[in-house]
């Protein structure tokens, strides 16, 4: 079971997909597991970080969190399927994924196989989260600007797109949040 949630930056996404996973949780009476994809880079994103943490904390339920940037599929074998996972969010996972190396000059992103690889193995993942747990998954909506002008924002804004059309087609339900407001496209109830 999929819970797939989208929406702008800073726009409630998170929040939302932690009350939906209490909530899953609760209903089974089992653990929370919270797979986070950033890495901290900078110093907003160690603020991020910082808030989602506390965030968490103050939900008062005992998470399970794992950091990992990449290879998250990797994390799987050691959580048990009656469990619900929180992924946030696929777009770094995908960004972390699809620009692997870059620190070092790699352009890997670049080959067209390479891209379908990435796509491969993140549809993967998404797919045996599908069959074998209940998972709230996250992703910011970022196909909706305007044309971009570079390669690599074109490339990963393409294969973004293509993991959320997937995403939605695995989904029990599909949320959209627009200023905190969750507004459900699939399952649930529409707005």
């Amino acid at each position: 079971m999929i819970c797939f949630m989208t929406g702008g930056v800073r726009s409630g996404k998170s929040r939302y997909a932690e009350q939906r996973a209490i909530e899953l949780a609760q209903k089974k009476d089992c653990r929370l597991h919270y797979l986070a994809t950033s890495a901290v880079y900078d110093g907003e994103m160690e603020q991020r970080v910082n808030f989602h943490q506390q965030q968490r904390q103050a939900s008062g339920q005992n998470w399970h969190v794992w950091e990992q940037e990449r290879n998250v599929d990797t994390l799987l074998a050691q959580i048990d399927k009656q469990d619900v996972v929180l992924l946030d969010c696929v777009t770094t996972l995908v960004s972390n994924e699809l620009f692997y190396g870059w620190e070092r000059g790699e352009e890997r992103w670049r080959d067209a196989d390479y891209q379908r690889k990435v796509v491969a193995k993140l549809t993967a993942l998404f797919t045996q989260l599908a069959a074998d747990y209940q998972a709230v998954i996250v992703s910011n909506e970022v196909t909706s600007d305007l044309p971009v002008a570079d390669e690599g924002t074109f490339v990963y804004q393409r294969i973004l797109g293509q993991l959320h059309c997937e995403l939605v087609a695995l989904a029990d339900e599909a949320i959209e949040l627009e200023c905190g407001v969750p507004c459900w496209k699939k399952g649930g109830r529409v707005c």
